[in-house]
């Protein structure tokens, strides 16, 4: 892992990437990771996956599997499993990114990493969801800020076939009161509402979890690999099963156990931008 962490940069989005996920709920920002750091990350996966086959064991503690199915293998809670893990989730670009949406500090709330890989035929089909009410969310300097984000790295490239995150642009502001098949049903009938990722891999979509999303359906012969962090003001407690681990947290820089475990809590400062700020610097 990093020794010591770096600074992250504010704004961490250009004024047409911060626009674009205003708008529609999301931005594909490309080539956020090195190809030696892409490579780590998918052979760490890879490795985790036949491990897990051949003894059925997790890779350590404080982490589950959500799916263990040949077509999408999931581990979940991944910070003290791998430094690369370690070194995406605190990346201080993409919790750079996080914390200028949310709008102030951040702590992990959740991490997991993917391989998916082609279904059978009558299992294809889209499974739009989303975790948490647009009402969690505040506006300043006119722009919108959600309590809850989530940067997603496409670790092998995506092209039209390749089932890359799909969503249903703009639906991170629609209430609750108007029912999620209502919503998918109302897409359906214009798909130019429903925007697929299609990205080199080590990009980065940074989505608002009131996004109704979904993985994509892949119709090429090709795994997707991808790992996930989504990130919460501090004074939220940590999402189900994703508490770090206590043992792992002792051993890291004061400001990564911070992001780790968020104890600083309700002492979070906002920290809103204007649009057309410059981006800042590493």
């Amino acid at each position: 892992m990093s020794a010591e962490p770096r600074t992250r940069p504010f704004p961490a989005l250009t004024p047409a990437q911060r626009l674009h996920i205003e708008v529609y709920g999301y931005v594909i920002v490309e080539n956020v990771l090195t190809t030696d750091e892409v490579e780590v990350l998918k052979e760490t996966t890879y490795s985790i996956e036949a491990d897990f086959r051949r003894t059925g064991e997790l890779p350590g503690p404080n982490c589950f599997n959500t799916s263990t199915t040949e077509e999408f293998f999931r581990i979940d809670n991944l910070p003290h499993l791998a430094p690369c893990y370690f070194d995406y989730l605190t990346h201080p670009f993409i919790v750079g990114m996080a914390e200028e949406i949310i709008g102030g500090p951040a702590r992990l709330q959740q991490s997991d990493a993917h391989i998916r890989r082609p279904m059978k035929d009558e299992e294809k089909g889209f499974g739009f969801h989303r975790g948490i009410n647009p009402a969690y969310s505040h506006t300043e300097k006119g722009l919108y800020h959600f309590s809850f984000i989530k940067a997603l790295t496409n670790l092998t490239d995506l092209g039209p076939d390749d089932g890359g995150t799909t969503v249903i642009a703009g639906t991170h502001k629609v209430g609750t009161d108007v029912s999620r098949e209502a919503i998918v049903d109302a897409a359906m009938e214009d798909p130019s509402m429903i925007h697929q990722v299609e990205a080199p891999a080590g990009s980065t979509l940074l989505f608002y979890e009131s996004l109704m999303h979904s993985a994509g359906v892949i119709k090429s012969d090709r795994d997707r690999l991808l790992i996930l962090g989504g990130y919460m003001p501090t004074m939220f407690q940590a999402w189900n099963r994703y508490d770090p681990d206590p043992d792992f947290a002792k051993t890291v820089s004061d400001e990564h156990r911070a992001l780790l475990t968020g104890e600083e809590k309700f002492h979070w400062p906002r920290n809103p931008r204007d649009l057309g700020e410059p981006v800042g610097k590493l």
